[in-house]
């Protein structure tokens, strides 16, 4: 009988400021991927001539490829020494924030992406407020795609200014920030060289670092409610 403990964390951020490619990199790096499929994705962008991407394997999971967008909140499980992990992928998009609250609110931790290069945008922000709203007290935020501002230190820290300022307002402290480039793994299962003046704990480290309270009475009452509505008075078709 498996009796090993399972944690539900979600992943947020605005879109294309790389969650996919987390999720697709925490999936490849922990073995945790259906035999075979890295490579499928891997020999299908051969033929088509385009750029792997760690972002593919989310989306071949999903069947979304052709989209190109996270619609739904979607579930992937990986596995640690410590536990199995069930991520819920909220989408970016602001039209879908009722799918990403859905998702969310069965979450005991969040990862918050932000690009290092984009900074923080309106969006970060909103999802912010959302995790602060649904009581999720365990909230990292991975500093991604550092790779396109040359490791800077300096854009680190004025992102941890920044947002940590900004989190602080909606009631969330931060854990940690970690500085990371999910695309080529930095940071992310191994230790980078390219970072050496970070000194906390890989994004696999920190999520085994995090507490499982697990049971529902423990946790906020949570209850989404959303609605539909019509407006038909003087033939109004909206």
């Amino acid at each position: 009988m498996d009796t090993r403990e399972q944690m539900n964390i979600v992943i947020v951020g605005h879109v294309d400021h790389g969650k996919s490619t987390v999720i697709g990199r925490l999936l490849a790096d922990t073995g945790s991927l259906p035999e075979g499929k890295l490579d499928s994705v891997k020999e299908y962008c051969r033929k088509n001539s385009r750029p792997f991407e760690y972002a593919f394997l989310l989306d071949a999971l999903k069947d979304e490829q052709a989209q190109g967008i996270t619609i739904d909140t979607a579930r992937c499980f990986f596995k640690t020494s410590k536990r199995d992990y069930i991520i819920i992928d909220a989408p970016g998009h602001i039209e879908f924030l009722k799918n990403m609250v859905t998702g969310a609110s069965r979450a005991e931790a969040a990862l918050l992406v932000i690009d290092a290069k984009e900074g923080i945008k309106e969006n970060s922000k909103r999802h912010g407020h959302i995790v602060s709203m649904l009581g999720i007290k365990q909230v990292v935020v991975l500093v991604n795609k550092m790779d396109l501002v040359d490791f800077s230190k300096e854009v680190y820290e004025s992102i941890i200014s920044e947002f940590g300022e900004f989190l602080q307002k909606v009631n969330i402290k931060p854990i940690n920030f970690i500085p990371i480039s999910a695309f080529n793994g930095d940071n992310i299962a191994q230790k980078s060289p390219n970072t050496l003046w970070y000194e906390g704990p890989t994004v696999l480290e920190q999520l085994d670092g995090f507490v499982n309270k697990k049971e529902n009475r423990q946790l906020p009452f949570r209850m989404p409610v959303q609605d539909i509505y019509k407006f038909t008075e003087e033939g109004d078709d909206r």
